[in-house]
C-alpha cells in the first residue's frame, strides 16, 4: 500500500510540474511568430505604434521564456530523483534527444533573445529582424525535440536491445515515430490559438481600461483573426490525430470514449459518468453508432474495449472527462474567434460585452491545453513508454512521506509564481504598449 501512494505522489509531483511548465512554452512556442510578425510590420511602416507593441509583447516573451525555463530546470530534476528506472532503461534514447534540445534550441533562443531586448539601438535593423526570427525557430525546435521524445515514449519505434541496452537503431524511426507528426502539428497549433487568445484578451483588457489604444486595436484584432484561421485547423488535424491514435494506442481511444467491452455498432458517449467497478456509464447521454461512424467512418464497425487489453488499462474516468473539457474549450474558442473575427472587421471596436467575454478567454488556450496533455499522459498508462517501460518499474526509492512534502512544498511555490506572473502580465497589459 505504501509503495502504491508514493507511486501515486510521484505522478502527481511530476505530474505537476510538467503542468504548470508546459503552460509557458505553449504559449511562447508561437508567440516568437506573432513578435517577428510585429517587428517586420514595423520595418516596413516605420509606424511608432507597431514599435511600442513589439516592445511591450517582447516583455511578455521574455518573462514567460524565464519562468519556463525555471520550471523546465526543476522537471529535469526529477528525472533523477523520483524517476530513475526511466533513465537506466531508454536513457540511451531520451538523452540525447532532451541534449539536442538544449544544444539547438534553448542555446539559440536564450542568444538571440539578448538581442531582441537589448540590442534594436546597437544592431543594423535586419540583424535585429534575424535575431527575431531565430528566437522564433528556436521555439518550434525545442518543441520538435521534446514532442519527438514524447511521442517515442507513446508510441515506439526505431529502437534495438545491444548488449543488454536500449539503443536507437535507427534515429530516423526514433525522432518520426508513427504518432510524431500528429502530435508535433496539434501541438504547434495548440500554441497558435493559446497565443492568439492571450493577445486578443490581454488587448481587449486594455481597451476596457483605457477606452480606445490603436496598438490594443491593432493586436486583438491580430490575435482573432489568427485564432479565427487556426482554430478549424485544428479541429481537423485533430480529428486526424484521434485515428491515428486509435491504430496505435487503441487502449487508450476505449479510456477516452468508455468503451469498456468490444462490441459493434458502438454509440458515442458524449457525457456520463464512468463506472469502474460496474464496467459501465452511469446517466450516458449517447449517439447511437456515433463511436463507430466517428472513428472507422461505418456505423457498423467494431470497436476494441478496455475487456482487450486487460489489466493494462488506464484510468477512464479523469481520460474521459479531460477530454471532453478540451473539446468543449476548443469549440467555445473556436465561436469566439469567429464572432470576434467577425465584430472588429474593418477597424470596427467591439462592445463592452464583448470586449470583456474576450478577457474571459485570455487563458482559454492553457485550459485546453492542460487537459489535452492529461488526455496524452493519462491516456498511456500504466506505461511510461508503452510497451517498453510500465511507470510503476521506473519509481525511485523516495517514501510516501518525502514526496507528500515535496509536493506541499511544489504546489505553494508554484501558486505564488503563478499568481505573481498573471499580476505582472496584466498590469503590462493594464498600462498598454503606448506607455
Amino acid at each position: 500500500m505504501e509503495a502504491a501512494e508514493a507511486l501515486l505522489l510521484a505522478r502527481a509531483q511530476f505530474g505537476l510540474n510538467i503542468g504548470f511548465h508546459i503552460l509557458f512554452p505553449s504559449l511562447t512556442i508561437a508567440l516568437g511568430w506573432i513578435l517577428l510578425y510585429f517587428r517586420i510590420r514595423y520595418a516596413r511602416s516605420g509606424d511608432p505604434a507597431w514599435l511600442a507593441t513589439y516592445k511591450l509583447w517582447t516583455k511578455v516573451f521574455a518573462l514567460s521564456f524565464a519562468m519556463g525555463v525555471v520550471s523546465g530546470i526543476t522537471m529535469s530534476f526529477q528525472f533523477g530523483t523520483n524517476w530513475p528506472g526511466f533513465m537506466q532503461k531508454v536513457g540511451n534514447i531520451a538523452g540525447p534527444l532532451l541534449a539536442y534540445e538544449v544544444l539547438t534550441a534553448f542555446f539559440l533562443e536564450a542568444t538571440f533573445l539578448g538581442v531582441m531586448l537589448f540590442g534594436m539601438n546597437r544592431v543594423p535593423g535586419w540583424v535585429h529582424i534575424f535575431a527575431s526570427a531565430m528566437v522564433a525557430i528556436g521555439t518550434t525546435l525545442s518543441a520538435f525535440w521534446i514532442l519527438a521524445l514524447n511521442s517515442w515514449m507513446q508510441t515506439p519505434t526505431g529502437q534495438v536491445v545491444q548488449g543488454g541496452q536500449l539503443v536507437a537503431g535507427d534515429w530516423w524511426q526514433v525522432l518520426f515515430n508513427p504518432s510524431f507528426p500528429f502530435r508535433f502539428t496539434h501541438m504547434l497549433l495548440a500554441s497558435g490559438l493559446t497565443a492568439s487568445f492571450v493577445v486578443a484578451g490581454l488587448s481587449a483588457w486594455r481597451l476596457l481600461r483605457a477606452g480606445e489604444d490603436s496598438s490594443a486595436r491593432v493586436t486583438l484584432r491580430t490575435g482573432l483573426v489568427l485564432a479565427a484561421v487556426l482554430a478549424p485547423i485544428q479541429v481537423f488535424i485533430g480529428d486526424q490525430h484521434g485515428l491515428n491514435t486509435l491504430e496505435h494506442q487503441p487502449a487508450k481511444i476505449a479510456a477516452i470514449e468508455a468503451i469498456w467491452k468490444t462490441e459493434k455498432s458502438v454509440p458515442l458517449v458524449l457525457l456520463a459518468i464512468p463506472d469502474a467497478e460496474e464496467r459501465s456509464n452511469a446517466f450516458a447521454i449517447e449517439i447511437p453508432k456515433g463511436a463507430s461512424l466517428l472513428l472507422k467512418h461505418d456505423a457498423d464497425a467494431e470497436l476494441r474495449g478496455l475487456d482487450a487489453f486487460a489489466p493494462n488499462t488506464a484510468p477512464v474516468a479523469p481520460v474521459f472527462f479531460a477530454f471532453r473539457a478540451m473539446v468543449g474549450i476548443g469549440m467555445l474558442m473556436l465561436l469566439a474567434a469567429w464572432w470576434g473575427a467577425w465584430t472588429t472587421r474593418r477597424g470596427r471596436l467591439p462592445p463592452r460585452w464583448m470586449l470583456w467575454t474576450l478577457s474571459g478567454f485570455t487563458f482559454s488556450g492553457w485550459l485546453a491545453t492542460l487537459c489535452g496533455w492529461l488526455v496524452t499522459e493519462i491516456g498511456r498508462q500504466p506505461w511510461l513508454v508503452t510497451g517498453i517501460l510500465m511507470t510503476s518499474d521506473a519509481a525511485g526509492a523516495a517514501s510516501g512521506a518525502q514526496l507528500g512534502a515535496s509536493l506541499t512544498g511544489y504546489v505553494i511555490t508554484y501558486t505564488a509564481m503563478l499568481l505573481a506572473y498573471l499580476v505582472v502580465l496584466t498590469h503590462l497589459a493594464g498600462k498598454g504598449a503606448q506607455a
